[in-house]
């Protein structure tokens, strides 16, 4: 089917990324796709004048500002309520879109009605590939994840494994779910999903929205031909300890909605458990390690977060 017809409403969700942004927008300027688009920009309340520097310098693109960090879920529900295209795309500030792209991505999913969602072949800085899709989280992958086994010199792994790359795949092929650094939605299934779910902050709502469009019937595939260049850990920062504790409270959320309570459970009293042990040991370590010291507020966090109080976005410093 022609993407002459069809108009595509890209989303992007902003906070802090004045570094970053102006790269992937040059991008979108520079390689278009070859149906009707407009660029949807939710701005989470930055206060590094990304807001500023997308008014001044990309009048083209439509800025819907909002007084507090609402999140990457948050973020991408205030930026759909202002798109007009029948397919979405969901694109991190932190990305350059390469020649071909959108055609590859749009064209996908419009070639077989059974794909409700298309993500793209995402590419490290250094053109080597990132991670593009996954399996779904499993109790398992979940106990082997959260603990911090290779401190311990131990590797623990499970059958399931959730990030892969594009690297030897060849054609559009179904996966569990597709980044959403660069995902692509129907509308139709957008709205009938109810998009994603604001209770994520942050992490797992694209995993989330996947699990439900497959256990619908819908296909979720990756497009290789698709080249993205994904400059991953440029906001949040290469494995904060605010990363951690939103991917643990995200993670927990995902099990207990798509596996069931007792999953969820599971989880978080292992987390409970794992981060007191931490916090009990750094004690005596802490007094000849400044590095486990500090590691101490992240434990504290952990537990807070398996006890169930949620981390919340109060000083948070990511889309």
């Amino acid at each position: 089917m022609s993407s002459g017809s069809h108009k595509l409403s890209i989303l992007i969700v902003a906070y802090n990324c004045a570094g970053v942004l102006p790269a992937c927008l040059d991008s979108l300027r520079e390689n278009p796709p070859s149906c009707e688009y407009e660029v949807v920009c939710a701005e989470n309340g930055s206060t590094d004048g990304t807001g500023d520097l997308i008014r001044e310098r990309y009048p083209w693109v439509r800025l819907h500002r909002s007084d507090r960090n609402l999140g990457f879920a948050g973020g991408n529900m205030l930026a759909a309520e202002h798109a007009s295209g029948d397919l979405l795309l969901l694109l991190n500030p932190d990305t350059v879109v390469l020649p071909g792209a959108l055609d590859s991505l749009v064209g996908s999913v419009l070639a077989d009605a059974s794909r409700h969602i298309a993500g793209a072949c995402l590419m490290n800085g250094d053109g080597t590939f990132g991670t593009a899709w996954g399996d779904f989280p499993t109790v398992g992958w979940a106990l082997a994840n959260t603990a911090p086994w290779n401190r311990l010199g131990l590797k623990v792994r499970s059958r399931s494994r959730m990030g892969h790359s594009c690297d030897g795949i060849n054609g559009v092929t179904s996966v569990g779910w597709v980044s959403g650094a660069s995902l692509l939605i129907r509308r139709e299934t957008w709205d009938a999903f109810g998009g994603m779910d604001t209770g994520y902050f942050l992490y797992y709502e694209e995993t989330d929205l996947c699990f439900r469009v497959r256990a619908a019937g819908g296909d979720v595939v990756v497009v290789p031909d698709s080249h993205i260049v994904h400059l991953e850990g440029s906001i949040v920062g290469a494995l904060s300890a605010r990363q951690y504790v939103w991917s643990t409270e995200s993670l927990i959320r995902f099990l207990r909605r798509n596996r069931g309570p007792a999953s969820a459970l599971v989880v978080s009293a292992w987390v409970v458990v794992v981060n007191v042990l931490l916090l009990v040991l750094s004690l005596p370590i802490g007094l000849l390690s400044r590095r486990i010291r500090s590691q101490r507020s992240r434990y504290a966090a952990l537990v807070r977060v398996g006890l169930g109080v949620k981390a919340g976005p109060a000083s948070a410093t990511a889309p």
